[in-house]
């Protein structure tokens, strides 16, 4: 159990801090003067940094025959969220170089974190599930990256 608690804190922390800051970047910013960039960041922040790293957190700390280390889940993480913040500040400022960077960053985690359930301690309705959320948003990435480049010469 405290494996699994060590494993999954850095995720909590990370993720309910994006999901309050979204909710504040929407008060202070979206919600006064909506942008389409400002609303994107906010559902990104929100629903991408917040709910799915607490989902992604929860999978491999509760699923994974051998939940990551410490030092494992605090370094996926940071590279989640080092991801997340490129891509934000990539589309948020045009600057192209900077998503592609933070969506090859979160390809590789996201392959990581499929990884370390390889072998699950659980099977059923969670496992599935997990899977599938890691799919999604990986499928998710060239998606986002044909719009964010759509039009662009």
């Amino acid at each position: 159990m405290w494996d699994q608690r060590a494993s999954f804190k850095p995720f909590v922390v990370a993720g309910a801090t994006a999901i309050v800051t979204g909710g504040a970047l929407a008060a202070a910013i979206a919600a006064p003067s909506p942008t389409r960039h400002g609303v994107w960041a906010v559902a990104y922040l929100v629903l991408v940094l917040g709910v799915g790293q607490l989902v992604l957190g929860a999978g491999q700390a509760l699923l994974a025959a051998e939940p990551l280390t410490p030092g494992a889940a605090a370094l996926t993480s940071a590279a989640f969220n080092l991801s997340g913040a490129a891509i934000v500040l990539g589309v948020v400022t045009d600057r192209i170089v900077v998503f592609d960077i933070g969506a090859a960053v979160l390809f590789v985690v996201l392959v990581w974190l499929l990884y370390v359930v390889r072998r699950p301690a659980r099977r059923g309705w969670a496992l599935i599930a997990y899977r599938l959320f890691v799919a999604a948003l990986i499928v998710s990435i060239p998606i986002g990256t044909l719009i964010t480049t759509a039009g662009r010469s």
